[in-house]
């Protein structure tokens, strides 16, 4: 390895969703919050994961947690990359792209749409996350660069099927998130996503 400022390790984790997703992800993002490491949820405005977070006995301002409502896959980029300048920078990310393309997926005029059109608009909104992601990592190094920081991202996606084929679906994954660690197991995400933010 060559020497100077080593590169930091990042985990992107995909978790495949199931029933118990949303309890999981709230128990994990308040373990995360009680070491005072702050949580972003990128998220579709309407879906099942914000109810919870607001229902949370908890309560949301309990947690150093910040929820940036995404209304749709096309206002995705724009919405994302926005915050950089509009926030303090987040330890853990969380990227609930099951909500947004689930929401693009109901509107009849989408389902009407080329099976072509819809690999773009999801491949947007993955490109987006991912630029921002990038400039997140960017901005915390640049800060910390005698410790540099690590962004543990953790990209939620769904068990339903896409109108893609798996060949489409699998070339927008290798296109975005080709380096990513992929699990369905829960518990061995949080144990990861512990022992790469320092805590137990």
């Amino acid at each position: 390895m060559s020497k100077g400022v080593e590169k930091p390790l990042v985990n992107h984790i995909f978790l495949t969703s199931n029933g118990e997703y949303v309890t999981n992800v709230l128990k994990l993002c308040e373990r995360i919050t009680l070491q005072q490491k702050r949580v972003l949820l990128i998220t579709h405005r309407q879906s099942s994961f914000v109810s919870n977070l607001e229902s949370n006995p908890f309560g949301m301002l309990a947690l150093d947690m910040t929820v940036c409502p995404v209304d749709d896959v096309e206002s995705a980029p724009v919405t994302i990359i926005r915050l950089f300048d509009q926030m303090v920078l987040p330890d853990i990310i969380i990227f609930d792209m099951h909500s947004i393309i689930w929401s693009m997926l109901q509107r009849p005029v989408m389902q009407q749409c080329s099976t072509d059109k819809l690999v773009r608009n999801i491949a947007k909104c993955s490109a987006a996350f991912t630029n921002y992601l990038g400039m997140v990592r960017e901005s915390k190094q640049c800060k910390m660069s005698l410790n540099p920081a690590r962004v543990d991202t953790l990209v939620i996606m769904p068990q339903e099927s896409y109108p893609l084929t798996p060949a489409q679906f699998q070339l927008l994954i290798d296109l975005y998130f080709y380096d990513n660690e992929c699990s369905t197991n829960f518990s061995q995400i949080s144990t990861s996503i512990g022992a790469a933010q320092g805590f137990k």
